[in-house]
């Protein structure tokens, strides 16, 4: 198998993992990093990717800029350019998701093997996944991580006004996408019960939709029981025990008595993980703080006023807190800690002091922590609202409560910190039932079953409702004919029907499309009349739609590439005062990345195309401009024409330019006829081309057939087919 998991956002890297680092580094980072790598190792698994957004801001560390990192043996962690180089929290990243889908296939296509399954991560990473899976025709699977629904819910009852989720978050484009995901998935792996029940309960589902409950992993080598360390002949690394000895210093820099128990909490700095209700329990018992100290870990920071508002508000509410129930010397709020030396240390230490963990979040989805520490043999107190249930009926390892109950919060952790007997069986519950319940090799073997039942499965994105997958054909090409319709492809029926021959019986290696002026439907409507039907790739109006095969399915990246400062109301602001051009009227002339424009008998051409250019500059809007037979003109996106969709389907399905034919008689074909791929000028071709006989650094075959003859003689003139079928210029 070689299994593609996505996901996109945060900061990934294989060591040194900054958890808590911000709102988008959390335990999705852990989680697929650790998914990955155990994948790799079990049988039957060829090659696992991971991939992830490649960012390039000295912000952050280098390392996030590395294109390709090794992981393992036989698993990667690839990073790709999207949205540019900046790093973006997730909600930023929506408009430059089919950069990304175009990156990744362009990539699987370089590696030569088609994925087994694509797996996406998060909502983003979703729509990423499902968009490659249906180019490859292969399974998709979806793990939602959170979802919208939940958290708009939640927003909602926070006092936000839905327009300002939908500002701030783009909370109803990820519902929508998340919908879409699941329509489209053929599996969905969810963590829990509550998961499954509860946080998909107002989304669509279909009744064949699979869910399938697989909780994820603990990385036992990292979080080993705190008694280890007094076991002989037990050597760790030596990297556990500076963090030991760090952290017990940061804590002793808050609490006047290390002697008593530690009340142990580890979380983002978010409203949502509800620290408030914890510190108010704590200061409000004097039972609590004569018997334990209290350390919350809240994210990573250096200065809060530098903090997003969110973090900022919570961090300066717990400062308020400590201050209202005068806490110094019984709380501490470090600043810093690592997540893969210093988290499994903190946990150690709390157990050693024989303390607790405690998670007050209005609601866990999944609970790792929960799981982390009971690994360690810290028993713990956590929200009854999601994960923890689930943990609490494998492991036996804590106590759930509503952590809206202050007296109930209250009460479990006094029964642990004060019940030894209790605590003994919680902690000695945790170290061997995790062991049982929550390996990575138990996760990973059952997914792996999953993923074997789904691939004897037709693809549900090969389905009926979505078209047929471009990927898994064009991946078996080695070269591709594109040519343009009218006075090319045709004008000499019985040279289309040998052109038609010879495309046919060499189907298996060569691709077929076509690059015109016309809108895709009378594309389809003219093509359909010559009995044309078998294209991979359309090329419409003028270079600034791509489709692929005769469903038409739309190439999303190349639309998301040419939107970018593409502004069609300049444009004909621009051009309304000039009484020497008119708005062409007819249907499907005007699209959305194409304006197109009839020049005035009279006017002098090249007069009028230098006050067009004058007149666009001066509004500021980049464009193409492509003048043909005289009299059209039409207006494009600045990175669109024929040669510039050429060029991008080479990168995207590296196919080298070279064994690209591109073949045409006019003017607004000129462009993709330049350059390195194999371009053919027919020899009924328009004097608009005379000038690219003498054009340096370009390919151009004049040829002497006329039409599907030129196609064929130019074919044959550059070995892209057999030599025989020049005989029929």
């Amino acid at each position: 198998m070689y299994i593609q998991l996505i996901s996109i956002h945060g900061l990934i890297r294989g060591k040194d993992v900054e958890m808590g680092r911000d709102a988008d580094t959390g335990g999705q980072v852990r989680y697929v990093l650790e998914l990955a790598q155990t994948l790799s190792q079990l049988k039957g698994v060829d090659q696992v990717d991971l991939f992830t957004r490649r960012i390039r801001d000295k912000r952050v560390s280098s390392d996030y800029a590395e294109p390709i990192e090794e992981l393992a043996a036989n698993c990667r962690l690839v990073r790709l350019p999207c949205g540019g180089g900046r790093y973006l929290r997730k909600e930023r990243l929506w408009p430059h998701l089919d950069e990304f889908v175009d990156e990744l296939v362009s990539f699987t296509r370089g590696e030569g093997r088609t994925p087994s399954v694509v797996h996406g991560h998060y909502a983003d990473a979703g729509y990423v996944a499902r968009e490659v899976a249906s180019t490859f025709d292969v399974p998709f699977i979806f793990t939602g991580h959170s979802l919208g629904h939940p958290k708009l819910d939640y927003l909602l009852q926070e006092g936000w006004s839905r327009e300002q989720a939908n500002q701030e978050l783009t909370i109803e484009q990820r519902i929508d996408v998340e919908q879409d995901c699941l329509s489209a998935a053929d599996l969905v792996v969810v963590s829990t019960k509550h998961e499954r029940d509860e946080q998909y309960a107002k989304y669509h589902k279909e009744d064949d939709l699979r869910f399938e409950v697989i909780p994820p992993g603990t990385d036992l080598d990292r979080f080993f029981p705190y008694y280890d360390y007094d076991v002989p002949g037990v050597e760790h690394d030596e990297r556990y025990k500076q963090a030991r000895m760090r952290m017990t210093r940061d804590l002793g820099r808050f609490h006047f008595n290390q002697e008593k128990p530690l009340i142990l909490a580890l979380c983002r700095p978010d409203r949502r993980k509800n620290i408030g209700a914890l510190i108010d329990v704590y200061g409000q018992s004097k039972e609590l703080q004569a018997i334990a100290n209290l350390a919350v870990f809240a994210g990573i920071r250096q200065d809060i006023e530098s903090m997003p508002d969110n973090e900022q508000r919570v961090l300066t509410d717990m400062l308020l807190a400590m201050d209202r129930y005068d806490l110094y010397g019984k709380m501490a709020i470090p600043k810093n800690h690592s997540s893969e030396f210093d988290v499994p240390e903190l946990y150690r230490i709390a157990a050693s002091s024989r303390g607790i963990f405690a998670n007050t979040a209005f609601i866990e989805l999944f609970g790792l922590t929960a799981i982390e520490a009971s690994a360690t043999g810290l028993p713990f107190v956590a929200t009854e609202n999601g994960g923890p249930q689930d943990i609490v009926e494998n492991c036996r390892s804590g106590r759930i409560v509503d952590v809206n109950d202050r007296e109930a919060l209250t009460s479990a952790m006094l029964e642990l910190l004060t019940e030894s007997d209790k605590w003994d069986e919680a902690s000695s519950n945790g170290i061997n039932l995790v062991r049982k319940h929550y390996t990575w090799n138990t996760h990973c073997t059952r997914y792996l079953e999953c993923v074997k039942e789904i691939a004897l499965q037709p693809a549900k994105v090969s389905s009926p409702a979505y078209a047929p997958a471009p990927g898994r054909r064009i991946a078996q090409l080695d070269s591709l004919l594109l040519t343009d319709i009218d006075n090319t492809l045709l004008g000499d029926d019985e040279a289309l029907e040998q052109l038609k021959e010879v495309l046919k019986a060499n189907r298996h290696r060569m691709g077929f499309g076509v690059a015109s002026g016309r809108s895709p439907e009378l594309i389809a409507e003219v093509l359909s009349q010559h009995g044309i039907d078998d294209l991979d790739v359309f090329i419409a109006s003028v270079g600034s739609e791509i489709y692929y095969s005769a469903d038409q399915k739309a190439d999303k990246g190349y639309a998301a590439k040419l939107r970018s400062k593409w502004h069609p109301d300049r444009i004909q602001q621009a051009l309304e005062p000039l009484d020497f051009v008119t708005l062409q009227t007819g249907p499907y002339t005007q699209r959305e990345f194409k304006i197109s424009y009839d020049l005035a008998e009279e006017a002098d051409a090249e007069e009028s195309l230098r006050a067009i250019r004058a007149a666009l500059a001066a509004k500021k809007a980049p464009h193409t401009l492509i003048f043909s037979h005289g009299s059209f003109i039409d207006i494009l996106p600045h990175t669109a024409s024929k040669g510039k969709a050429v060029r991008y389907l080479a990168g995207k399905w590296n196919i080298p330019l070279e064994r690209i034919a591109t073949a045409g008689d006019s003017g607004n074909d000129r462009d993709m006829l330049q350059g390195a791929t194999s371009g053919i000028v027919v020899g009924n071709y328009s004097q608009e081309l005379e000038s690219l006989r003498k054009s340096r650094g370009t390919r151009v075959y004049f040829a002497h057939g006329q039409y599907a003859a030129g196609i064929l003689e130019g074919l044959a003139h550059y070995g892209l087919v057999e030599k025989s079928a020049r005989a029929i210029a």
